[in-house]
């Protein structure tokens, strides 16, 4: 669990720890949250007498919106994100949970306070060029609520649950003689020849009368019912629509680039360490004030007097800031200083600090004409947003009661697209997006013919859409249909006509005859297909399939002929099994064979430890915690 989370663990602060605490609470199903809320009200459920408030819940709901939201990312079906979809599941995921940790902490199971804070600076989502920052750390915290010392109580909380659940899946194991049966069947290799007969040959030579088709018609209504469909127009309004027509001067890109140069001119960066003394302990402030007077080492120093528990490790180093990362004070003093320079104590709200400036770096800024395109492409985007938001503003009151989008988007510069016919269940494009589905067959608009709000698909993708055709739910009329009709009974047609053929080499085959022969006599190709696994794709899927559903033949061969779905007709001869054998694989074949199945023995086991505590502890659930809003 906590190397997921370490790989997890990327990209910006504020969505890695949302994403680590929606991983570690609702897949992992530890439950920090649980009793850690203090006084918060509205009880929804008690486990062996400890509470889960509704503060806890809603935590943990939107931690699960969280991770939702990052797996599908903008296209998110809204009805996942609702309380009502997510409540009761997470709920029972923070019930399952309470009771795996209190097991945790009944066993005597702890963790060091060295051996958390070696987890927490290997997190990845922590590190500045593979090297754990500090500011990073805080700043992620901070963006979700959480102090250093209550997010290492979450730490130890995770690392002890794990060693709960290593114990029940780290025993778990399994034979050989289960491993051999899995060899067996999963390697399984077949030995066989087949030749196809194709039913394109014959479908010039079928016809199907009218009666045919509409006796097939009347017979197989089911097979013809349409859902109820829209058909759209829409306005779609996004930066890069007004981009395409926005000319950027030479003279605004270098007056920006000029800009650009003062600024980085005026940016630099500083490298600090520090050394923390929390509190007013003056009697430890004044003894290192002496001891950096003599000259002793800083990096020592830090390393035997800072209470910052992680940049002490690396002399009290804790990385660069451009005047903006530190408390005021700290950033005053670090200004002030020249490279390798000692301050003096300086006091900020975490204590008292004593700050080393170690570098200063400021590099040279790019050219004109290295900076030159994305200048450009820069004024150009934030002009367009300028033109979107301008649009969008303009865009409901020019829609309303429009008769059609024309008008609307001749207004605002824009073209009106359009969607065929889709049900439901969706469309191409646009009408996949379940805000547009159903905006489209909301009965104001697709009934009624009103101009549908505007939608918001994400924070730079609105439209607008009329509903221009619409079908209820209904049958096919023949006439569409009947294209489709006439090839199935084509193809019904000629594949019986190709089942006697396919018979005859069938029995010639089983009175001793060589398939190879008998295949050119027919005109057809012999296809070979040695120690052959189970798998494949199309039409050679439903072929392999066929084969291993035959018996093994006892001895010779055995002949099978059958359909596929698109109406050939195949003739098989199933001549060799042989069972997958656990000795031919190689040694790190089995032993990793052994290892997922032992993991997956290890996981049901776990679920079976879970299911007995569960079973066998006190849960009590307020009747109003299972109502959706709480």
């Amino acid at each position: 669990m906590l190397q997921s989370m370490r790989d997890n663990l990327k990209g910006t602060a504020a969505i890695i720890v949302a994403a680590f605490f929606g991983f570690i609470m609702v897949i992992g199903g530890i439950d920090f949250f649980s009793g850690a809320s203090g006084g918060a009200a509205d009880e929804v459920a008690e486990v062996n007498g400890v509470k889960i408030t509704n503060l806890d819940l809603q935590r943990a709901i939107q931690n699960r919106r969280n991770q939702i939201m990052s797996e599908y990312g903008e296209n998110v079906p809204q009805d996942l994100l609702s309380d009502e979809r997510l409540r009761g599941p997470v709920l029972q995921q923070l019930i399952s949970s309470s009771v795996m940790r209190q097991a945790a902490q009944e066993s005597g199971m702890v963790m060091s306070a060295a051996e958390v804070d070696k987890e927490i600076v290997q997190i990845p989502g922590f590190q500045v060029n593979d090297k754990f920052d500090r500011q990073a750390y805080r700043s992620a915290l901070s963006r979700m609520g959480y102090s250093p010392a209550s997010f290492r109580e979450v730490m130890e909380q995770d690392l002890v649950l794990q060693q709960f659940t290593d114990g029940v899946t780290g025993s778990a194991f399994t034979t050989r003689a289960v491993a051999e049966e899995v060899v067996a069947i999963s390697m399984e290799e077949r030995d066989f020849d087949y030749a196809i007969l194709p039913v394109k040959d014959l479908l010039d030579q079928v016809s199907v009368s009218d009666s045919e088709v509409k006796g097939y018609y009347d017979s197989h209504q089911q097979d013809f019912q349409r859902p109820e469909q829209v058909a759209i127009e829409y306005i779609e309004l996004k930066p890069e629509v007004f981009a395409s027509n926005i000319d950027v001067s030479e003279q605004d890109i270098r007056a920006q680039y000029e800009q650009e140069v003062k600024s980085f001119q005026a940016s630099t960066r500083r490298h600090a360490a520090h050394i923390l003394i929390e509190g007013d302990d003056e009697a430890r402030v004044a003894e290192l004030q002496q001891k950096l007077d003599a000259g002793e080492d800083f990096a020592e120093l830090a390393q035997e007097y800072s209470d910052d528990a992680v940049s002490s490790e690396e002399g009290g180093d804790v990385g660069f800031t451009s005047g903006d990362v530190f408390p005021e004070a700290f950033e005053d003093t670090l200004a002030s200083l020249e490279v390798g320079q000692v301050s003096g104590p300086v006091t900020t709200d975490a204590g008292t600090h004593f700050i080393k400036l170690l570098e200063v770096k400021g590099d040279e800024p790019p050219t004109f004409e290295e900076r030159r395109a994305a200048i450009a492409a820069q004024l150009r985007n934030a002009e367009a947003e300028r033109e979107f938001v301008d649009a969008l503003g303009r865009l409901a009151d020019l829609a309303y009661n429009a008769e059609t989008l024309a008008g609307p988007a001749g207004e605002l510069g824009v073209s009106v697209k359009t969607v065929p016919l889709f049900s439901r269940e969706g469309g191409p494009g646009i009408a996949g997006e379940d805000k547009v589905i159903s905006a489209a067959f909301a009965r104001e608009v697709m009934l009624d013919g009103n101009t549908s709000d505007v939608l918001d698909l994400s924070n730079e993708h609105s439209v607008v859409l009329r509903v221009t055709d619409h079908k209820p739910a209904g049958t096919y009329p023949l006439e569409e249909v009947r294209e489709q009709i006439v090839d199935t009974i084509k193809r019904d047609k000629a594949s019986t006509r190709l089942a006697q053929r396919a018979e005859s080499l069938q029995q010639k085959l089983e009175s001793g005859g060589d398939f190879a022969e008998l295949a050119e006599a027919e005109g057809l190709t012999l296809e070979t297909s040695d120690k052959t696994r189970r798998g494949g794709f199309g039409e050679r899927a439903e072929i392999i399939g066929q084969a291993f559903e035959m018996p093994a033949p006892a001895s010779g061969s055995a002949v099978e002929t059958f359909a596929t779905s698109n109406g050939d007709r195949v003739v098989l001869e199933l001549r060799d099994v042989r069972p997958g054998d656990l000795s031919r694989q190689s040694r790190e074949q089995r032993r990793a064979l052994m290892q997922q199945l032992a993991s997956a023995n290890g996981s049901a086991e776990l679920a079976a430890v879970q299911e007995y505590l569960s079973s066998r502890a006190d849960v009590e659930v307020p009747e109003k915690a299972t109502d959706a809003d709480g």
